[in-house]
């Protein structure tokens, strides 16, 4: 993979701010504006455009809404008429010409699209997919690029939903299992995110006494990730966790240590796995 230089620039020097992120050598931009930011950076989305609200960088499986048009003029409704939405992301072309009606169809298309496919957010308000414009094939295949960039800069901005989990770089070539004595067992790859718990695993229904709450177990209920059958929950999509600890703590009903409970075939833990990797 060839090498790239990405500017964030802060215009207001707050690293919780609005952001606007570009590739040096490329024309697409986009800019991250917070909710509570809005309406005194309201001009900055003065454009036609594709943009992305989402509820927050924070959630394994955020809620998105992705849209088209005046950015500046359908933020604005959105922010009276969408409760669930705390950050937009605003794509454009740094140039004057910038992406036309035509091309907006398609990335609003072909973005829709992805997330339905990949299943990494929840998509409550667009409940309908949008038809692919007739486009020609060397238009597609400029945008295709632009593409490319895009999912570059939103993944570097923390939205990776439409990065696919299997083109995650592993830390490590050993599969990981973490079990229990009750039949719950899931299996993963640590990774550059995190742990990569793969669809099938088989969780424990009820939680140990003493737990009374488990990370991002009751999201992954709500959002059908988890499916109750046959007295266990199966996760139905491989899933990214951030703490290696929450999905071993989802697999087994209890509170637990990741670093000791994942392991590889040859019984050793993740831990030692790590250390031993660091030591090379």
């Amino acid at each position: 993979m060839i090498g790239k230089t990405i500017q964030i620039y802060l215009p207001d020097g707050n690293p919780k701010g609005v952001k606007k992120a570009s590739i040096t050598t490329d024309k697409v931009e986009i800019i991250q504006i917070p909710r509570t930011d809005l309406a005194e950076n309201n001009k900055l989305l003065n454009f036609n455009g594709v943009y992305i609200l989402v509820d927050s960088l924070k959630s394994e499986k955020p809620e998105i809404y992705i849209g088209k048009g005046n950015v500046k003029n359908r933020t604005y409704s959105h922010d009276s008429k969408k409760e669930f939405w705390n950050l937009v992301f605003a794509i454009r072309l740094k140039d004057e010409t910038g992406f036309n009606d035509a091309h907006n169809s398609y990335l609003e298309y072909y973005f829709i699209n992805k997330a339905k496919k990949l299943k990494q957010s929840i998509m409550n308000e667009n409940k309908q997919l949008p038809k692919c414009p007739n486009l020609p094939e060397e238009i597609i295949s400029e945008l295709e690029c632009y593409i490319q960039t895009i999912e570059t800069l939103l993944s570097t901005l923390g939205l990776k939903c439409f990065q696919p989990l299997e083109n995650i770089n592993a830390k490590k070539k050993d599969l990981l299992s973490c079990s229990d004595k009750y039949g719950n067992i899931g299996y993963g790859e640590y990774t550059e995110e995190g742990l990569l718990l793969y669809k099938g695993a088989i969780c424990k229904k009820d939680l140990h006494k003493g737990t009374d709450h488990i990370a991002k177990r009751d999201e992954l209920i709500a959002s059908g990730t988890l499916k109750l059958q046959n007295g266990h929950y199966i996760l139905q999509d491989n899933t990214i966790f951030s703490s290696v600890s929450s999905a071993a703590a989802l697999v087994l009903g209890r509170r637990a240590n990741g670093w000791s409970e994942w392991k590889n075939k040859s019984g050793k833990t993740l831990d030692e796995l790590e250390r031993a990797n660091n030591e090379k």
